[in-house]
């Protein structure tokens, strides 16, 4: 559980004991989990969505049997790996950052901190739940979170599944069509809507202008010189104007930004050198690994280790 020990080496003690307790509890079946022995509360009767009042993060999320929201059949692959897509608190996807548990989630996913996932399997003679164990939140479409279960080993990879994007895509379009609603975006396939996304957070000129600047007109991996073809990547994900910092930036030709906001390459720091996904042995970016990060001479405009970590720990590489 290397990965996953990793990214909970930041949180409080009694945050990664309530999370690994749903490490060490996975694919049991039991009934509604009592407190901790430190009084730690693992779930919420009140409320799917679980946010301690000691944190800023949700700790767990529940799935009922009869469940008034939307909630999407789980979804377990070979691997051991599982998705599943959760419907947000309240039902008009406009309400989602009025609602404390939705903020909650959503800054699991924005920070890539992990939750415990229960799943109700009976409700009588008594309730009793299946514990999924521990999983990412890793995108928001159409007021649903797509969360994705890491696997018995450890192990969490989202590049090599779209199927949960398959699904929010699908019933996005359904419900565009239930209000009579043409959106072409809807029905692309959902692949390309991840790449529509991308493509929606770039933009910000000023912050591309800073990274032309600093990398003196270059990709800072394969030193790309046309103009026209770099972009200013966000090593941490855009969030705002906060993120649109030197520090938080690659200037990238835009294929190999598209990668890299896939998860399927990524820079292990402890050298600067390119990691590639093994999606992508035998096609022409397998070259890629191994190379060396070009960083702009002025050394203060260097990209933060802490950033690059982040995103290889996310990427899984």
């Amino acid at each position: 559980m290397e990965q996953f020990d990793k990214l909970i080496a930041s949180l409080p003690d009694r945050h990664k004991t309530a999370l690994r307790w749903f490490v060490e509890k996975t694919g049991s079946q039991r009934p509604w989990p009592g407190a901790l022995p430190d009084g730690t509360i693992l779930a919420s009767k009140a409320q799917g969505i679980y946010k301690p009042k000691w944190s800023n993060y949700c700790l767990s999320i529940r799935q009922n049997l009869k469940s008034r929201y939307g909630d999407k059949d789980l979804q377990i692959r070979p691997d051991g790996t599982w998705s599943l897509v959760y419907a947000q608190e309240a039902s008009d996807p406009k309400s989602r950052d009025a609602d404390y548990a939705n903020r909650s989630l959503i800054a699991c996913m924005e920070d890539r901190i992990p939750i415990g996932v229960l799943k109700q399997i009976s409700n009588t003679p008594v309730s009793r739940y299946l514990v999924l164990g521990v999983a990412m939140v890793v995108e928001l479409q159409g007021g649903y979170f797509l969360i994705e279960g890491f696997a018995t080993d450890g192990t969490f990879k989202i590049q090599e599944n779209p199927q949960g994007l398959k699904i929010m895509a699908a019933i996005q379009e359904r419900e565009l069509n239930l209000a009579g609603i043409f959106d072409p975006e809807s029905i692309v396939d959902a692949r390309e809507k991840t790449l529509t996304s991308i493509i929606r957070r770039r933009g910000q000129p000023k912050f591309r202008q800073m990274l032309l600047e600093a990398y003196d007109g270059k990709c800072a991996i394969t030193d790309c010189c046309v103009e026209d073809t770099l972009e200013a990547a966000h090593i941490i994900p855009y969030l705002g104007t906060e993120t649109n910092i030197i520090a938080n930036g690659l200037l990238m030709r835009a294929d190999i930004h598209i990668l890299f906001d896939m998860g399927m390459i990524a820079v292990d720091t402890s050298n600067m050198t390119l990691l590639v996904s093994p999606g992508l042995q035998g096609t022409e970016y397998s070259v890629l690994a191994g190379k060396h990060l070009r960083f702009p001479e002025d050394q203060n405009l260097a990209p933060s280790t802490e950033a690059l970590n982040r995103h290889r720990l996310w990427a899984g590489l």
